[in-house]
């Protein structure tokens, strides 16, 4: 019998590991790009729903803690949790905004 060799193996119909490889390169780097794309689509809704937030607004923390916006302090919000607990919180503290009882866009589920 004859041995096997790469140059065989591709002429038969085959595909050779340097082609393989390549493949999975390829398969990984897009996998990447549309990855990061949809993550960024996520961190600019996330910018619009901080940005927009108005005193009274109902939001929840990362820590699933619920309150309400009681001010604003340059970056800092302030964050009213219970009748006499503030707390001080930076904007990417907050998951999501609630309106009404339902939770907006971007929320998990």
């Amino acid at each position: 019998m004859e041995p096997t060799t790469a140059a065989t193996t591709a002429a038969s119909g085959g595909i050779s590991s340097s082609g393989f490889m390549l493949a999975i390169m390829v398969f990984f780097i897009v996998m990447i790009m549309l990855s990061s794309r949809s993550q960024k689509k996520r961190d600019a809704e996330h910018a619009k729903q901080v940005s927009t937030l108005q005193k009274g607004d109902k939001v929840v923390l990362v820590g699933g803690i619920i309150g309400t916006v009681v001010g604003f302090n340059q970056e800092i919000l302030e964050v009213k949790v219970s009748e006499n607990t503030k707390l001080s919180v930076l904007p990417s503290g907050i998951v999501s905004v609630l309106k009404g009882n339902t939770l907006q866009q971007g929320d998990k589920k």
